[in-house]
């Protein structure tokens, strides 16, 4: 049997070099954000930032009394793998448990428990409070400084220019 290697799919819109600059800059942002975000959660409460977005997204009301961890994965931008081991870390923590999802019982499903929901809540202020210091910080950087903005205002720090969904 010939193995055959996959050659990259043609791109439709290839990005040229100042939207590569731009997406290592956005990627840069994002990096110094949850570096301080992690820190400060982990300083103040124990809780890594990846365990927080878990407990945060199984808060919501439009996650149900349950989430598969497929949706959960999803939600947070992790590898299913990884949110099972992240899960089981929460669970071991109280904060979280698994049970089969509701119509599968091959599926399982992860909610939060009261003592997730109050370590959540007691988080919280402090990550705001991280989120903020952090988006003000690069509002000094001038390669950061508009995507700083958008997020925390929703517009472009750019006089006149659209925000990213278009709007003036």
């Amino acid at each position: 049997m010939k193995a055959t290697t996959q050659r990259p799919q043609e791109a439709r819109h290839p990005a040229d070099d100042a939207q590569d600059d731009r997406w290592c800059m956005a990627v840069r942002l994002l990096g110094r954000v949850e570096k301080q975000l992690d820190e400060a959660l982990q300083h103040g409460h124990g809780l890594p930032l990846s365990e927080y977005r878990a407990l945060c997204v199984l808060s919501r009301p439009d996650s149900g009394p349950a989430l598969r961890m497929g949706e959960l994965a999803d939600r947070i931008g992790l590898k299913d793998s990884t949110v099972t081991r992240l899960v089981g870390r929460l669970e071991a923590r109280g904060l979280a448990e698994r049970a089969s999802a509701a119509g599968d019982g091959r599926a399982v499903a992860a909610s939060i428990t009261p003592a997730g929901r109050r370590c959540y809540a007691e988080a919280t202020p402090t990550y705001r409070s991280a989120l903020g210091d952090a988006l003000e910080a690069a509002m000094t950087n001038v390669y950061l400084a508009d995507l700083a903005a958008w997020v925390r205002t929703g517009e472009s720090a750019v006089n006149g220019a659209p925000g990213p969904s278009g709007e003036a």
